[in-house]
């Protein structure tokens, strides 16, 4: 096989199938290698510091941060794999045209083959022997063409160009309509051919080559179809095209139009005909309405952009789920999500525009695959949407996967292309131990502009849902996190089938009954008994001793930190606190950030937070309520009527009287005989009662 065998496979094919450039080595040696060319003579531009290498790490990088590497790395494998002979044939309708001599032919296959086991083990030292041996060999075939010093940069110009112009034709498709089209064997030659002639006016090295040897554009569009053939898989090419048309589409972000409110960012697409017609019959309507009737109309307006939104919002996605190597891949048409999410913020700014006191809350896209089969899932948002949507007025998306539910934040850590991998396995005893399990192990791989994160300043939620659960204690379900093999206990909340979760950080986990029994607590069993097992399950709180609870036992700030910030999943790994007395080796140390970061807990001054004090009844309640509140739970509308039924309410500090008047009315801190006992100290029994009614707290 000759070495333009071996160009046409690996640049020709690969670039007409959409694929090429994928994972390039950004270097001028890795790169002529990954192409195929390193015979070529490199001449004197540096390709490492070129435009182009720039180019080709932005679409790698946007490959990898829009969950497309994947795509594109599965074709190249196929088209790598095929037999040796497969590859000549697929490429002869281009070989034919350059006649090689015998001598060349000899020659040029011990360069094919040279590269190719180049390719699986590189090395620049490898690089250059080919380089030296054979550069003079190709370089003679450029010069009969009148091609002189063909450098890499040449080549990679040309098919940058193609795949530029590739987009340019298709970028008004939709998602759908391209899938359609690459799977249509004569509409991919069409599109091809038409890409291929609006090149053909630009005088391109490559192409004088190509023009020499009588190499013609339906040569190419055969070796197009004779690659499919033999990888026998189209979807292979179908998922890569579409997977580098969305990377394309990623490098083109909305931008902000001038005259624009600071911060506003309006999409290049078009908002959606319903959100269209909603703002200009709103227009219309004021337009002609007397000053009596405009009250009227706005709060129709605020009524339909409600409805308007929660339609917005609501993505059928399951036609964009593809099968890649076992993977459920989401790829979400990216055009109509960005006039989805511009459409949800440009009705929600109209809202609080017209009717400030009807200002609405940011919404979560809801985005539903559906059933899907498949044990792993790749689920992907792409930069220009995170960043749309963090502008403006979406707070994450919502993806449901069957049964299963995660809500992944905009903004913080989450500020530019979000793909996130979950994988289910199931739970066996290696895992759980003599626990019962009540779930599938759920594994998490996370990477935000293409980079592996696994912890996260705005929490994740997670809805595992439950298999089944006959003869199990729903109370004592606790979402597990697997660490080093054993099992730390993160608590969660059951909700019909499902238990939510929210994380500060991504392993795997597994939902388990998790009986805990204690042998000191019968003096308290009658009225914290079923507490203490709950609370002790969802691992809020633990023994200060095997089996032994210690229940009088007065409970210190840092432990009900603890308490509340694990049972209330309020967990942030993210935050910082800066008390002198705190050092970020303690144990309490994450539990004590979190409170403060929420505003939860203060300082018993500016810089000490005194962590060993035992924590007052009047604390425990403000830490309570203002936990609660942080979760959407509204304050108390009348302080001191809440107040008034204690004939110690004086004593309670004023700091404090509003937690305590919250913690009253909601009957989650009690008072005792007419009295609150504010500055009473609290036992670990009753803290647990407290956390226990916080977790069973309904607004």
């Amino acid at each position: 096989m000759t070495l333009r065998k071996k160009i046409a496979v690996s640049t020709i094919a690969a670039s007409v199938a959409l694929t090429a450039f994928a994972g390039i080595p950004l270097s001028n040696k890795g790169l002529a290698d990954k192409l195929g060319l390193n015979g070529v003579t490199y001449a004197s531009s540096a390709l490492t510091d070129s435009a182009l290498v720039t180019e080709a790490k932005k679409l790698y990088d946007a490959l990898v941060a829009t969950g497309g590497w994947p795509k594109v790395q599965a074709l190249q494998t196929a088209l790598d794999g095929l037999d040796i002979h497969v590859k000549g044939d697929i490429v002869d309708p281009i070989v034919d045209r350059f006649n090689p001599t015998d001598a060349e032919e000899t020659q040029l296959e011990g360069l094919f083959f040279a590269a190719v086991s180049l390719s699986y083990n590189p090395s620049v030292e490898g690089l250059d022997n080919l380089r030296i041996q054979y550069g003079p060999l190709l370089q003679s075939f450029a010069t009969e063409a009148g091609v002189e010093d063909l450098t890499v940069d040449d080549v990679a110009e040309y098919f940058f160009d193609i795949q530029k112009e590739l987009v340019a034709q298709v970028k008004n498709k939709s998602l759908s309509a391209l899938l359609d089209l690459m799977q249509n064997k004569d509409s991919v030659k069409q599109l091809m051919s038409d890409v291929l002639n609006a090149l053909s006016g630009k005088n391109y090295a490559v192409q004088q080559v190509f023009t020499h040897y009588e190499v013609k554009t339906a040569d190419v569009l055969e070796v197009l179809t004779r690659s499919r053939t033999a990888v026998n898989k189209d979807s292979l090419f179908t998922e890569a095209a579409v997977a580098l048309f969305t990377a394309y589409e990623s490098l083109n972000p909305p931008t902000t139009n001038p005259g624009t409110n600071p911060g506003t960012v309006t999409p290049v697409v078009p908002l959606p005909v319903s959100t269209d017609k909603l703002l200009n019959d709103l227009k219309a309507a004021l337009d002609k309405a007397t000053e009596a009737e405009k009250a009227a109309i706005i709060t129709k307006f605020v009524t339909d952009a409600k409805a308007e939104i929660a339609t917005l919002a609501a993505i059928s996605a399951s036609t964009n789920v593809s099968n890649v190597n076992g993977q459920a891949v989401l790829q979400l048409n990216e055009t109509s999500l960005l006039s989805a999410i511009a459409g949800i913020s440009a009705v929600s700014d109209k809202v609080k525009e017209v009717a400030p006191a009807s200002a609405l809350a940011k919404t979560a896209l809801i985005i539903n695959l559906g059933a899907v089969t498949q044990k792993d899932v790749v689920l992907n948002l792409s930069d220009a949407a995170v960043k749309l949507a963090a502008a403006g007025s979406v707070s994450g998306a919502t993806f449901v996967v069957d049964k299963f539910e995660i809500t992944i934040p905009v903004g913080g850590t989450f500020s530019s292309a979000i793909a996130l991998t979950i994988k289910k396995s199931d739970a066996t005893a290696e895992v759980v131990g003599a626990l019962k399990s009540a779930s599938e192990i759920y594994d998490f791989n996370l990477t935000v502009g293409g980079t592996a994160t696994t912890s996260f300043n705005r929490s994740i939620v997670i809805s595992i849902p439950l298999g089944d659960t006959t003869g199990l204690d729903k109370e004592l379900l606790s979402v597990a996190k697997i660490v080093d093999g054993k099992l730390v206990f993160h608590g969660g909340r059951v909700s019909g089938s499902s238990i939510i979760e929210s994380r500060d950080s991504f392993s795997s986990y597994v939902v388990v009954e998790n009986k805990v029994s204690f042998s000191d607590i019968a003096s308290v069993e009658a009225w914290a008994g079923r507490e203490i097992q709950v609370v002790a399950a969802k691992g809020a709180i633990e023994g200060k001793a095997e089996g032994k609870f210690v229940p009088k036992d007065k409970v210190t700030r840092a432990e009900f930190a603890k308490m509340l910030i694990r049972a209330l999943d309020l967990e942030n790994g993210s935050a910082v606190e800066s008390f002198d007395d705190v050092n970020s080796s303690d144990w309490f140390a994450p539990y004590v950030a979190a409170a403060a970061d929420l505003k939860i807990i203060n300082g018993r001054s500016a810089s000490k937070f005194d962590p060993n004090a035992t924590i007052t009844r009047a604390e425990m309640a403000t830490m309570i309520s203002r936990a609660l509140k942080v979760q959407g739970a509204a304050d108390v509308t009348d302080v001191n009527a809440a107040l008034k039924g204690f004939a110690d309410a004086a004593k309670i500090n004023a700091t404090l009287k509003e937690g305590v008047a919250f913690a009253a009315t909601h009957k989650i801190v009690i008072g005792d005989a007419g009295k609150f006992l504010p500055n009473n100290n609290a036992t670990r029994a009753e803290a647990a009662v407290i956390i226990y009614r916080a977790l069973n707290f309904d607004n």
